[in-house]
């Protein structure tokens, strides 16, 4: 009688340590439930203003960026856009028009004016920051940083569009960016 007395109370613990392990993973799974949930609800309540444009400006940077490299400039219609940048990077061997402007004055401008008419019509005013990365001007400093309506890197940006340009046989890459600024 001493060991069925004993063997019931063992059981009897098993089956409340077994409840309270229960218990405690049932409490586990409602917080989990309660945090998923509220950041269900906190998330539906952030409604986009404008979806159209939301989805325009996530596209708009990659894509100009992508355009502009295949354009021919005025000045030097034998070349695009992405082989001035190539000849500017690696040593300045071309020159365009009459004036015999260098590769790197034909890109800056080139762009420069495809910028104006593109983003800072009176149709199409948005904010915006293009700007190259390894590639320099005669003093050494970047090429080309057109900030348009205050749009630094700390201002609220949409999606980067990127263009790399390998400078093979060259080292290294120059790289153009764009950010629509919200």
């Amino acid at each position: 009688m001493v060991k069925y007395t004993e063997e019931k109370k063992r059981s009897r613990r098993n089956c409340k340590l077994g409840q309270i392990e229960t218990f405690g993973l049932a409490f586990i799974v409602i917080l989990i439930s309660v945090g998923f949930f509220m950041f269900v609800s906190f998330k539906s309540k952030q409604v986009v203003d404008n979806p159209q444009q939301e989805y325009s400006d996530d596209k708009l940077p990659e894509d100009f960026v992508l355009s502009i490299l295949k354009v021919t400039v005025d000045d030097c219609d034998k070349f695009n856009v992405k082989e001035l940048i190539v000849d500017c990077a690696r040593g300045r061997k071309i020159t365009c028009g009459y004036a015999g402007v260098s590769s790197c004055e034909a890109v800056n401008k080139s762009i420069n004016i495809m910028l104006n008419k593109t983003f800072m019509t009176a149709g199409n005013v948005r904010r915006f920051r293009f700007y190259s990365e390894n590639l320099y001007d005669s003093n050494g400093d970047t090429l080309i940083n057109v900030t348009y309506l205050n749009c630094t890197p700390k201002s609220r940006q949409g999606r980067t569009g990127e263009a790399t340009i390998p400078l093979y046989p060259s080292d290294g890459d120059v790289y153009l960016k764009m950010n629509i600024c919200h």
